[in-house]
């Protein structure tokens, strides 16, 4: 090589060609015969002969990928200062896939900001919003733009307030000083903003929180092994999360059998042994059916039920609330389950029961012997009222609203029977429509039917990003005592609109992103241009690479990629912590994003309250505040010295052993709330439709259901697959990982196609409720007609019109407050290229 492409001769590069070259001539360099072209080198990733066989001294590091898909530990190697390949761990389960060894080209892309730069027409005092998105730019240095940031949001808090000022993030890194939850936090709380909740991939996990089945303690994925049978229920782990496939595999190969429940033929649903296909957004039905077969035939395990459910819990027929040991007898408050964050005990006030022996109420915790049924007409049983409810879900129902046969149906049942050790391996598929929350939380029930926890095969999980959720985040409190104020993203235009929040004045003047894509990363991204950014009077983004969302600012703030700075990763599939290397020195004018976070502190003036953390508090905070840390003997030293740390002894781990981590008031798995609260506050109506919060049950989605007010007009449903060659959004650059899926596809029934006018293959103009975009259709026999798939994750610059976050819907369920990516309908037609 004969010049070092550090961060100096980067910069003096032609401009957006510098990067491209940069890659080139970094494979080229680590070939055998370096006299050839870089485009004839044979890339090392495809010969570990020639990686193992290096010309020039090189280093190795350890990185690991922190995106949410399975947070991989692998091998990077440096020649020269520079990135020349990766390789596997080889004492590692997990196998770096394409998203992860096409990072390399991330890291040189010609898509990353080089430098800070703003809107040629922008200035703090004029900012012509009218022409954000037209992408004409130049360079300015980092005060600068420190500057104008800093003064915009000092007159923004002396003229409106500090809520005024507000700042999105999503979570497109999930690193521990540098990702999402990292030291930026603790800028933002030192400002007291408004911070905007993402609001996607919500409503499950609000699901399991309401029934009680806790997602941060789900057995390990080595476990698979000990099961009987394998359900896959809103998941697509070939497609989304491929390292989980391999203990997949490893469990039929010893005798598991993979049964999916799915409305599209999807990858994985081709390696399964069966496939149950339902009518997409019909899943708490297809629960609520199931238990009352359960609870119809007796077959559920009734000394769980009783004792680990509110099964016997009074409630007031007068006003629907549990009776209380206070409001009974005067009983004072009793020691509760452990918080499961901090493990410290809770006090509650007991719930009542109606001891059968005694014949009057008694507090829950303290009977020996609870009834199912009251015979004080003051009260009933939440196994009564339950019961009660569920009558309406007969066989006949259910086959109507899901489409399921009545062969698929009890084979399901069979399936689910105490005797069978059975691995709930969801995701966040069902969850992504309007009435998602429900399907999870009917799903707690279903799953308490057969006692289904606590034991080697027997688990509730499958996505992976929360074990290790709680390492960290202790120094995101600043100094100064203030906290930002949290507002789902979904709320975010109506505010803009209306200057108002729930009828107070509520003005939002400036916008700072980072850790992800607000424009296709969110839904419905017409109304957010047009309705939102297009209102603000200053927007800021901070980003690696020049992404939609950037596109839109006036301020870009170009941070690291992961290969540029050291973190802890403690998020994944396993109960262990990780360390991501640096690996290189910054490109161009790069910052990392806890050094961002301190320039903004000085430049805002809060230097006391953001920069009095150093990196080595912080670490020193990951670590100690956490006891099982502390028992494992792990530290920053001590990571950096084995990498990969474990923080359980037991392996692998099996979640919810004994019954104690259900994350209720009382320690029980729930299927009557008194008083459901929505996820976060919002503007959205919660009042009208209470009582159908209480219990588990099935509603018609407003948008892709059935008998929707819109389905005259748009015929088709329309969903998402997780792209298998990007995480989200992560890959809309030349890279190896593009170019295996290069157009955006929509997947349609060939009867459907043909009633359109539309042939495989053909370029089609899809218009949703909200927007339109221009896709390729592929022929898909593997789904009911009346229903389409897109793989999401492209960006604006990879469609010929339109784009995939323009067709989304911003409609959602006020109480899970979450994107409902796949209640939508679409009409399509053939498009030619104007």
């Amino acid at each position: 090589m004969k010049e070092s492409l550090t961060r100096r001769t980067f910069v003096k590069g032609a401009g957006v060609s510098a990067a491209g070259a940069a890659i080139a001539g970094v494979l080229a360099s680590c070939s055998q015969n370096t006299g050839e072209e870089a485009e004839e080198m044979e890339n090392l990733e495809a010969s570990h002969e020639i990686a193992e066989k290096p010309e020039v001294e090189e280093q190795e590091y350890f990185c690991t990928c922190s995106w949410s898909c399975s947070f991989c530990q692998y091998r990077v190697f440096v020649r020269d200062g520079n990135i020349s390949h990766m390789l596997p761990r080889e004492d590692f389960d997990y196998r770096t896939c394409l998203k992860g060894r096409a990072r390399i080209q991330r890291t040189y892309s010609e898509a990353r900001v080089q430098y800070p730069m703003k809107r040629k027409t922008y200035s703090v005092e004029d900012p012509h919003p009218e022409n954000r998105g037209n992408d004409e730019w130049e360079q300015i240095t980092w005060d600068e733009a420190g500057d104008m940031i800093a003064q915009k949001w000092a007159q923004v808090e002396a003229d409106f307030g500090p809520l005024a000022n507000t700042y999105y993030q999503g979570c497109g890194s999930q690193g521990s000083l540098n990702g999402n939850a990292g030291l930026i936090m603790r800028l933002f709380n030192a400002t007291g903003c408004t911070k905007w909740d993402y609001s996607f991939d919500t409503a499950t996990n609000a699901g399991l929180t309401r029934g009680g089945i806790q997602w941060f303690d789900q057995s390990e994925p080595q476990d698979f092994v000990n099961s009987d049978y394998i359900l896959l229920m809103g998941a697509n782990p070939v497609g989304a999360q491929i390292q989980m496939w391999k203990f997949i595999a490893d469990a039929q190969e010893a005798g598991a059998k993979l049964v999916c429940v799915d409305p599209v033929f999807s990858p994985t649903v081709a390696k399964a042994d069966k496939w149950i296909p339902v009518k997409p957004g019909t899943d708490p039905a297809l629960y609520l059916g199931l238990i009352k077969k359960f609870i119809d035939e007796e077959t559920f395990v009734k000394d769980f039920v009783l004792n680990y459910t509110c099964a016997p819990y009074l409630v007031k027929n007068s006003d629907g609330m549990y009776l209380r040991g206070s409001e009974y007898q005067d009983e004072p408050l009793h020691v509760g389950p452990p918080f499961w964050v901090t493990g410290l005990p809770t006090e509650i006030d007991p719930i009542m029961v109606w001891d059968e022996k005694e014949g009057k109420p008694a507090c829950f915790d303290e009977c020996e012997n609870p009834a199912w049924s009251c015979p004080d007409e003051n009260y009933t049983t939440a196994w009564d009222l339950f019961v009660d409810h569920i009558q309406e879900y007969t066989l006949d129902k259910v086959m109507e609203i899901t489409g399921i046969s009545e062969e698929d149906f009890n084979f399901l049942y069979d399936v689910l029977q105490p005797e069978h050790k059975v691995a709930h391996y969801i995701n966040f598929g069902s969850g992504a429509y309007e009435n998602g929350l429900h399907a999870a939380y009917a799903l707690c029930t279903l799953i308490a039917m057969s006692a289904n926890f606590g034991e080697p095969g027997r688990s509730v999980g499958g996505f992976d990003a929360m074990y290790g959720n709680f390492f960290g985040h202790a120094l995101t409190a600043p100094s100064n005592g203030k906290t930002f104020s949290s507002i789902t993203w979904l709320d975010a235009c109506n505010i803009m609109d209306s200057g108002e929040l729930n009828g107070e004045p509520y003005p939002i003047k400036t916008m700072i992103q980072s850790h992800g894509g607000l424009i296709g990363g969110s839904v419905n991204s017409d109304r957010t241009k047009e309705s939102f950014l297009r209102k603000l009077e200053q927007y800021v983004v901070i980003d690696p690479f020049m992404t939609d969302s950037a596109r839109w600012a006036d301020i870009i703030l170009p941070a690291c990629d992961t290969y540029e700075y050291e973190d802890v990763v403690p998020l994944s599939h396993e109960h262990n912590v990780r360390i991501s290397e640096k690996c290189i020195e910054p490109l161009y004018e790069a910052k990392v994003d806890s050094e961002i976070a301190r320039f903004l502190g000085e430049k805002m003036g809060l230097a006391d309250a953001v920069c009095d953390v150093t990196d080595d508090d912080w670490w020193k905070g990951t670590f100690d505040d956490v006891q099982a840390a502390v028992d494992n003997g792990i530290t920053m030293d001590t990571l950096r010295e084995n990498k990969i740390m474990r923080y359980v002894s037991e392996f692998p781990y099996i979640g919810n052993k004994d019954y104690k981590n259900f994350i209720t008031e009382t320690g029980r798995i729930m299927f009557y709330t008194e008083a459901p609260a929505p996820r976060t506050p919002s503007t959205l109506d919660i009042v009208s439709i209470a009582e159908r919060e209480k219990m588990p049950t099935y509603f018609e989605n407003k948008i892709a259901g059935e008998h929707s007010e819109y389905a005259a007009e748009f015929p088709l449903v329309m969903i998402s697959h997780r792209n298998p060659s990007r995480v989200h959004m992560t890959h809309f650059m030349k890279d190896w990982a593009r170019d295996v899926m290069p157009d955006p596809i929509l997947f349609v029934n060939p009867e459907d196609a043909k009633a359109a006018g539309v042939e495989d293959g053909q370029d089609i103009l899809i218009t949703s409720t909200v927007g339109q975009c221009v896709m390729k259709c592929v022929y898909h026999n593997g789904m009911r007609p009346g229903m389409t798939v897109y793989n999401k994750g492209y960006a604006e610059n990879e469609t010929k019109f339109g784009s995939q976050g323009a067709i989304t819907t911003d409609y959602c369920d006020p109480y899970a407050v979450n994107c409902s990516f796949f209640d939508n309908r679409i009409k399509i037609e053939p498009w030619t290229e104007q």
